[in-house]
């Protein structure tokens, strides 16, 4: 049995959740047994987390930052124990969108900042203890004119903001820095037609 586990990871904007299901019904239609997993686990933990982050803004996600870490890291594990594992288990291919590598982009600067604390070492052993590891990881980037223009039909209330296309570059940049090298990674720059993506994506997952 061939275990397959692909990760879509990237900044708000690059288009991962339209690529996880376009991806997902691609690899069906070839014939295979697809389990998808969503950003935010479907428990309290990940819907405390998906609330946290849609109800305030980037000052209050400051000041719960280590709150948001381990809530992260519990969302991802309990998706890794519930959905991934079990589904790699009965030769599905999975598919989520982010996975641990958001964790040092997203969520340990803040921590260091408040806490002066980088969080290195405990995510190394959380990422050992982890009961499954991604075969494939796609980052995906696009330029910063069509992450506005996704943004603007997808998550308008984030373009309000004036540091955000700061942040957004930063974020892009510290994916680039942390996967740089990487046997196990494919950097896609997602900004052509999304049957492409797919089609380039597909060829990459091999079974």
């Amino acid at each position: 049995m061939i275990e397959t586990f692909v990760v879509l990871e990237g900044t708000v904007g690059v288009g991962k959740s339209t690529l996880l299901a376009a991806l997902a019904e691609e690899l069906r239609d070839r014939g295979e047994s697809v389990t998808t997993a969503p950003e935010f686990a479907d428990a309290e933990v990940g819907q405390y987390l998906a609330q946290t982050l849609a109800d305030y803004g980037h000052e209050r996600h400051r000041e719960r930052a280590l709150t948001l870490l381990a809530d992260t890291l519990a969302s991802l594990s309990y998706q890794a124990e519930t959905t991934i594992q079990p589904a790699l288990a009965q030769g599905d291919v999975a598919l989520s969108e982010r996975w641990l590598d958001t964790v040092p982009v997203y969520n340990a600067p803040h921590v260091a900042e408040r806490e002066g604390v980088a969080m290195a070492e405990t995510l190394a052993e959380f990422r050992a203890a982890m009961p499954v590891e991604p075969d494939l990881t796609v980052l995906l980037t696009v330029d910063d004119a069509t992450r506005r223009e996704r943004q603007q039909r997808h998550r308008p209330e984030l373009l309000d903001d004036g540091s955000v296309p700061d942040r957004y570059a930063e974020r892009q940049q510290r994916y680039r820095d942390l996967l740089a090298g990487r046997e196990d990674v494919l950097v896609y720059e997602n900004d052509g037609e999304i049957s492409t993506a797919v089609a380039d994506i597909a060829a990459e997952i091999q079974r």
